[in-house]
């Protein structure tokens, strides 16, 4: 990253990383609750309900499996999508799935991507590095909704990877472009990233080099 934060001895990476980590986390506890509670409890409810249909027969029967078709529609609503990491996810697999589950539709109402990442996969450390770096800017931009459109390049090399992230805001006024602004300004030094906004476009674009080391790790 970026050498202020190798002065200061801060290890932004770690944090994102850990951010990441902490997000994979509470999905594999939540998911376990659901499996344990919920889902069981849902899976006897439509045993009793074949129980009762195979004593009924015309319409009451009918009535019967449409409500087992709704509870199964439900509990599939109900699951929660596998981690990011998962095995067998390669890099761009595990990327998409982070971006698709914690930034499109959440952070921004729309998030495009140009991904190059087959020739030089990056690590899991690196890939939560951007996915971290990816939430908490978009975040820092708009704090309370997600009325956004985004753009994401990543491009990973053997020296590192090179992240360009933009933000067209879905209006403009000049005090909320000031304010969003002085968020990312702080939060842009402290991860590393180059930040311009222009004001009178109402945009801005932050850009991320992850140094590679030898081993395929970031480093500042």
């Amino acid at each position: 990253m970026s050498a202020g934060g190798a002065a200061s001895g801060a290890r932004p990476e770690e944090l994102l990383r850990m951010l990441v980590a902490l997000q994979e986390r509470g999905q594999r506890a939540m998911a376990t609750r659901l499996h344990d509670g919920p889902m069981q409890e849902f899976t006897a409810v439509l045993l009793e309900l074949a129980s009762v249909r195979r004593q009924l027969s015309g319409a009451l029967a009918e009535r019967v499996v449409a409500m087992e078709d709704r509870l199964r529609a439900a509990t599939l609503e109900l699951q929660l999508p596998p981690g990011v990491f998962r095995l067998g996810h390669d890099a761009t697999d595990a990327l998409i799935a982070g971006l698709r589950q914690r930034v499109d539709g959440l952070l921004v109402d729309r998030l495009d991507t140009d991904l190059r990442l087959a020739e030089y996969p990056p690590t899991d450390a690196e890939i939560s590095v951007v996915l971290g770096a990816v939430q908490v800017l978009l975040l820092a931009s708009n704090p309370y909704a997600t009325g956004e459109r985004a753009w994401l390049s990543v491009r990973s090399g053997p020296a590192g990877l090179d992240l360009s992230l933009g933000v067209c805001p879905s209006g403009h006024e000049p005090p909320t472009d000031e304010a969003r602004a002085a968020r990312l300004r702080p939060l842009a030094d402290v991860i590393g990233a180059d930040l311009c906004h222009d004001a009178e476009a109402a945009r801005w674009t932050a850009t991320l080099h992850l140094a590679r080391q030898a081993t395929g790790t970031p480093t500042h």
